[in-house]
């Protein structure tokens, strides 16, 4: 399993109007195999291209409510300069105070399955799977 170490964004959220707004960038040269070799590999021409495109990037167009919570979050995802529309499913969703800072804070966990040929990253496929997943938590503390 990879990940990225180095994400930012911000989320806009009326509970009471049920609307949300999200906004992420990801640092693509922050990705981390357990391999330096691989992490070379993974930032080179053949994928990420991070030297080209150093930051991935998803923008809502609509986040879908159920009950209180956030079901689903409609964007565009952005990797390696290709726009493609996709749907995060919300597997985990809470709204409260943070524990330690005493302000309000959402915690979630999203989750979307993309094509790494849609996005012009299809280097070895079929024989490597061409589907990743990729999941995603975060907190947000009210600014």
């Amino acid at each position: 399993m990879s990940r990225f170490d180095k994400t930012t964004g911000t989320i806009v959220l009326d509970k009471a109007a049920k609307t949300a707004k999200v906004d992420l960038v990801i640092d693509t040269k922050s990705v981390s195999t357990g391999s330096a070799t691989f992490n070379e590999h993974i930032q080179g021409e053949d994928f990420l291209d991070t030297a080209k495109y150093p930051t991935a990037t998803f923008k809502s167009t609509k986040v879908v409510f159920e009950g209180d919570k956030p079901a689903s979050i409609e964007g565009n995802l952005t990797l390696k300069g290709v726009t493609k529309p996709v749907t995060l499913k919300v597997t985990g969703f809470h709204a409260m105070p943070h524990p330690m800072m005493k302000k309000d804070a959402i915690g979630g966990n999203a989750t979307v399955t993309v094509k790494r040929t849609d996005f012009n990253m299809g280097k070895y496929a079929p024989n490597v799977g061409d589907e990743v997943t990729i999941d995603i938590s975060l907190e947000a503390v009210k600014q």
